[in-house]
């Protein structure tokens, strides 16, 4: 009887004791006791278990690995919930030409100026597409993008005097990102229950809103992919209570060119350009959730942003650049 294999046995189950996977040459370099600068409690009693495999293991089970991995080489991307879209192979190697992959981050400025007229161009044209009236590229992530939309909800708020407005509300198709957010930002999070036709349920938020709302987080379309036909009505309710509407832009493909978050009635909004314009996504980076906001939230948005007066672009409230040509 043929014993059946494990198609991909972990390094610990191929080790065995006495092979090496390895070979350096003998070192030139001074020893150093360490163990003379640590506290004997911290010293382990005995070395850590490692398997012991061979060169040719150890290559083949990586590699195998590798094979595992999804990629746009083999397939369409699956997570269609956020609409990610498919990033042809020429946009990842636009995002690491050198104008954008070996800038330094204390470069001088007049030598990057085509990076900064890309991020104010893309600045300008996030404005349009969302209806705000500016946009900060400073967040790193959609997760960042969430929590400085929320941070600048709480600066709102607290400026007008309101600090008792402790409450957001977010619908059961929401994000699982946007109650966390809302929770980490400090606030105490609200579900707010769909109806059968999974939509916002409008009696219900109706009846929760008060002096202590905050903001109401909301995706259209929502998680389920249906757009909140009531969304007008939703934002009326909302800033009838003086609370703000905050747009997570996880499905903005779907009504991009059709209408935009500033027509619905949102005051802040977070973009996911991973998801909506083909930015390089997964592996660590990188990363981007731009955000922009109503013109009344302007003085709220996080520094630096790319500004153009004239023939210059400059940081604002950082440093005036010459803008060349």
């Amino acid at each position: 009887m043929i014993e059946n294999k494990k198609e991909n046995p972990l390094l610990f189950e191929q080790s065995k004791v006495g092979r090496i996977g390895y070979s350096l040459s003998t070192s030139d370099v001074p020893t150093y006791d360490l163990t003379k600068k640590i506290a004997p409690h911290l010293i382990r009693k005995q070395p850590a278990r490692l398997p012991e495999v061979s060169e040719l293991q150890l290559m083949r089970h990586y590699t195998r690995l590798s094979q595992n991995n999804f990629g746009i080489e083999n397939g369409f991307y699956p997570l269609g919930s956020c609409t990610m879209k498919y990033n042809p192979k020429i946009n990842e190697v636009t995002a690491r030409l050198d104008g954008f992959a070996n800038i330094h981050p204390y470069q001088p400025e007049e030598t990057i100026q085509g990076a900064l007229q890309l991020m104010f161009e893309l600045q300008e044209d996030l404005k349009v597409i969302t209806g705000m009236g500016g946009i900060s590229l400073q967040p790193a992530a959609g997760a960042q993008g969430e929590w400085t939309g929320l941070m600048m909800v709480r600066a709102y708020h607290e400026k007008n005097g309101e600090y008792k407005r402790k409450k957001v509300f977010v619908p059961d198709s929401a994000h699982g990102t946007n109650p966390s957010s809302a929770y980490i930002a400090g606030y105490d999070v609200v579900s707010i229950p769909s109806t059968k036709e999974g939509l916002v349920d409008l009696n219900v938020l109706r009846q929760q809103v008060g002096p202590d709302t905050a903001a109401l987080m909301l995706t259209n379309p929502n998680t389920l992919g249906l757009f909140e036909k009531d969304i007008i009505e939703i934002a009326e309710i909302i800033h009838g209570v003086g609370g703000l509407l905050y747009y997570d832009g996880a499905n903005l493909n779907a009504i991009l060119a059709k209408t935009t978050p500033g027509l619905m009635g949102f005051d802040i909004v977070h973009l996911n350009v991973h998801k909506t314009f083909s930015t390089p996504h997964g592996g660590g980076g990188p990363g981007a959730g731009p955000v922009g906001v109503k013109e009344y939230l302007l003085p709220f948005l996080p520094v630096p942003q790319v500004i153009k007066k004239k023939k210059t672009i400059t940081y604002l409230m950082i440093i005036q650049i010459q803008l060349v040509g």
